[in-house]
């Protein structure tokens, strides 16, 4: 509903006719339904105002069958990774992690560079995780849109384009990273900051307006959680941005290869860490699902984590 609110206010000011370009195969035009499509297509798929959206390249295949059966396999094999990675995560503290109180992902028992150690395995833990249920979503829904709305397969083009691969903080969160939020970011903190600081008011404002509204959902866990929280780290992914413009402007080279990679895993690490520690004193982790329980790797992923768990501390 938030988002629908910040389209609105956006298309309420636009200069030209919303038109909508593709639509399921032999369907009749529908003010109605173009209406609904508008309203929960928040990536603007085949709609004009979304030709500035990145879209990943299709590689799945193309006959419809065949594609469904490729997204069904998608759909199980990254809910039982999603599984894994919440076993995982909750075995590293079972205490917090497992109640909707939560606690923090820095173990103040231990050493400075144990914690950080520690708690940077756990955010790396929760960011595939993060992945992992976004997608299985993502692929429920384009089973459903392909199979009971009998839409295009080129309506759910695809989320991620491989975030592991990125080169750069910009190639993360411009190309690899879905951008399911993007157009709302840029209406609410883009296009206001960037009348006033330019390029780099306009990634800030993206950035800022991200935190806010990831600050937002967690508000729904835990109405004791620091605003600061989500607005430093994600505000710092924007400082990162515009530190990889200055780079360029000094020396003529985009940031990229093996050093842009190590670059940006670094920073996310640094930043991704408060992000994390935030989700885990809201109560994130505390949920559970299905895929979780029933998974037939819990044994076996509990036993191993807290052991891993059980060896860091040895070095206190």
């Amino acid at each position: 509903m938030l988002c629908v609110a910040i389209r609105t206010l956006e298309w309420s000011c636009l200069k030209e006719r919303l038109k909508r370009h593709l639509r399921p195969a032999n369907a009749t035009p529908s003010i109605v339904m173009d209406a609904l499509d508008l309203a929960v297509n928040i990536r603007g798929i085949g709609w004009n105002w979304s030709k500035s959206i990145y879209v990943p390249p299709e590689t799945r295949p193309t006959s419809r069958t065949v594609f469904f059966l490729y997204v069904l396999i998608s759909a199980l094999v990254h809910s039982f990774i999603c599984g894994v990675f919440q076993i995982a995560i909750q075995a590293f503290s079972p205490e917090t992690f497992t109640v909707m109180t939560g606690g923090s992902i820095f173990d103040a028992s231990l050493p400075p560079l144990i914690r950080y150690i520690r708690s940077s395995i756990i955010s790396t833990v929760v960011a595939f995780g993060i992945y992992s249920v976004i997608q299985f979503n993502y692929d429920v829904l384009t089973l459903v849109g392909v199979a009971v709305l009998r839409q295009d397969p080129a309506q759910w083009p695809p989320f991620f384009q491989s975030p592991w691969l990125a080169t750069s903080l910009r190639d993360f969160w411009s190309r690899r990273w879905h951008q399911l939020y993007r157009r709302p970011f840029v209406v609410l903190g883009s296009w206001p900051l960037s009348f006033v600081f330019g390029r780099p008011g306009y990634i800030l404002g993206a950035f800022l307006a991200s935190g806010i509204f990831h600050h937002v959902v967690v508000l729904t866990l835990n109405g004791n959680v620091e605003m600061w929280c989500m607005l430093l780290s994600f505000g710092m992914m924007a400082a990162g941005i515009v530190l990889e413009d200055v780079f360029t402007a000094l020396t003529g080279r985009t940031v990229g290869g093996w050093n842009g990679r190590l670059w940006m895993m670094a920073w996310m690490l640094v930043w991704g860490n408060l992000m994390v520690d935030g989700f885990a004193r809201a109560g994130m982790f505390a949920s559970s699902s299905v895929f979780e329980s029933a998974s037939p790797a819990r044994a076996f992923v509990e036993r191993y984590v807290l052991a891993f768990d059980r060896w860091l501390r040895a070095f206190e």
